[in-house]
């Protein structure tokens, strides 16, 4: 029952999240990160059930490439976890586009990132390995159920860039 992100590239990438939080005023999103995930693995960023959730991401690599859209906000460059409108400052902070994705009617939602045409690529980068216990995941855990949600009270979302 939770937000999941793939990274389906051959670099590792980090990523930052946007989810919904009541306990923020006057948008109702926190936004966390940054979450390393390393090529071919997927990562859990955000816990409880996904049902009929709008999720908010950025992700960049290394090598210049990023996955973002028309939601800005302030993110500092090191480790956070605020609520959506409050701003970082000092050295680092900069403005990033966070692009949605509405998950529906699933409990568990991955969200792959993959190469777009032209991407850069990493040569000979190899992830130093780690002395971790191997965990297996089964089918069920995997599921996709539908369920409804209950009222969650008023929503207010980050507000969209216009397009020019």
């Amino acid at each position: 029952m939770s937000f999941y992100v793939r990274n389906s590239t051959p670099n590792p990438v980090w990523v930052a999240v946007g989810y919904y939080d009541p306990d923020c005023s006057p948008i109702t999103y926190s936004k966390a990160g940054w979450y390393r995930i390393s090529p071919g693995r997927r990562r859990l960023l955000v816990t409880g059930s996904s049902v009929n959730q709008t999720y908010y991401y950025y992700a960049y690599d290394l090598f210049g490439n990023t996955w973002s859209g028309d939601f800005p906000t302030d993110v500092p460059s090191t480790a956070f976890n605020t609520c959506w409108i409050e701003s970082c400052q000092g050295t680092g902070c900069r403005e990033v586009g966070f692009d949605e994705v509405n998950v529906g009617n699933f409990q568990n939602y991955t969200l792959t990132l993959v190469e777009a045409a032209g991407a850069v690529k990493s040569r000979n980068m190899r992830a130093p390995k780690k002395s971790t216990r191997k965990f297996k995941l089964g089918k069920a855990s995997l599921r996709k159920t539908p369920v409804k949600l209950g009222k969650l009270g008023k929503v207010r979302k980050p507000r969209n860039r216009k397009r020019k």
